[in-house]
């Protein structure tokens, strides 16, 4: 029984290692909040982010910044001071003076997410604290009610990142594409997968999937190709066009899901631009002129695979002509060599 308290002490799952907090006997800092800030890391393929709460000279600041947004940057706004006592309440309610210098992450875990928390108060004292797949105790009901506080701060930051660079439109070049889509259920079953980029961003710049069941657009059966192909024979330029027709820079940032999905075409559009910029868009709710776009950017697709099949057949003409060229080329080379050496035998 005594052992299994030590183990219990030292570590609270199968493979956490690192430093407990002052636990039990930390006492709580009464002073009040002058600065809050929480960092979540999604590890592999997650979400990063990060809140900060800041009184600056009396002014309260609230900052977001998140890898789901990497375009948007550090986020800010003033707000009022309420919002450093309520997490200041929080601090207090769920004993996170106890967490101080708590500091552990777990060897048995390869993904996961972590976190990590600092505080300082206004009798100018600091706390901090930080975990791998190790979490202290009411980790979650505590993550749970920041969340409460600050998210709806968090929302109108978006908001506006989002309409600022929807005000700001689209003027570069397209040097990358992905569009997919694919249908579900009562919508069909075709499916479309373009990845197309410069030559000069990445090689196999042509990656294309195309299974046509409805024979619309593309002919019925399934089309695949993973390859090089010069610039010229992706539209670019016409589908950078396309986007300035049907305003599709309105869809930046779009994503949305109909309660019938199921039922519905799911689409993902990403375009990045030569001047740093991109669009994103993706789900089964559509915005406006969808159907208009999707229509001409298939048509577009279909020329451009006709097009490089047919240059495909073309190459391969031009490779059976030179072979066939060299062919009868080292035939008559030959027989010019045996005629000499008859000649040279005869004079034996």
């Amino acid at each position: 029984m005594k052992l299994f308290k030590i183990f219990k002490k030292k570590n609270s799952f199968p493979g956490e290692e690192g430093k407990d907090g002052l636990g039990k006997k930390a006492v709580d800092n009464k002073s009040g909040l002058s600065y809050f800030y929480f960092s979540y890391d999604g590890t592999i393929g997650g979400n990063n982010y990060h809140y900060r709460v800041e009184n600056k000279d009396g002014v309260c600041v609230f900052e977001y910044e998140t890898m789901e947004h990497p375009d948007y940057g550090k986020m800010t706004m003033t707000v009022d001071g309420s919002v450093l006592d309520e997490l200041n309440d929080l601090y207090l309610k769920y004993r996170i003076a106890e967490w101080e210098g708590y500091s552990k992450y777990n060897t048995m875990i390869c993904d996961g997410d972590g976190f990590s928390l600092s505080l300082k108060f206004n009798d100018k004292k600091y706390m901090s604290a930080s975990g791998t797949n190790a979490y202290p105790e009411r980790y979650g009901q505590f993550c749970g009610d920041v969340d409460g506080i600050l998210d709806p701060l968090r929302d109108r930051l978006l908001a506006e990142a989002k309409e600022k660079k929807i005000n700001a439109g689209i003027s570069g070049n397209i040097n990358l594409l992905i569009v997919i889509y694919k249908q579900y259920g009562a919508s069909g079953n075709d499916e479309y997968k373009f990845i197309l980029s410069k030559s000069s961003l990445r090689r196999s710049n042509y990656d294309v999937y195309v299974k046509s069941v409805s024979g619309r657009f593309f002919p019925v059966g399934e089309y695949r190709a993973y390859k090089d192909v010069n610039d010229e024979y992706i539209p670019f330029a016409q589908i950078r066009e396309l986007i300035d027709k049907y305003d599709l820079i309105k869809w930046y940032d779009h994503q949305g899901s109909d309660p019938d999905s199921q039922n519905r075409e799911w689409y993902q559009i990403h375009f990045s631009f030569d001047d740093g910029t991109f669009l994103n868009s993706s789900g089964t709710v559509y915005m406006q002129n969808y159907e208009e776009f999707r229509n001409d950017f298939l048509h577009l697709m279909a020329e451009m695979i006709s097009k490089t099949e047919n240059e495909k057949k073309n190459i391969n003409r031009r490779l059976l002509w030179s072979t066939q060229q060299t062919f009868f080329q080292n035939l008559t080379n030959s027989g010019r060599f045996l005629q000499q050496v008859k000649r040279t035998i005869s004079t034996l």
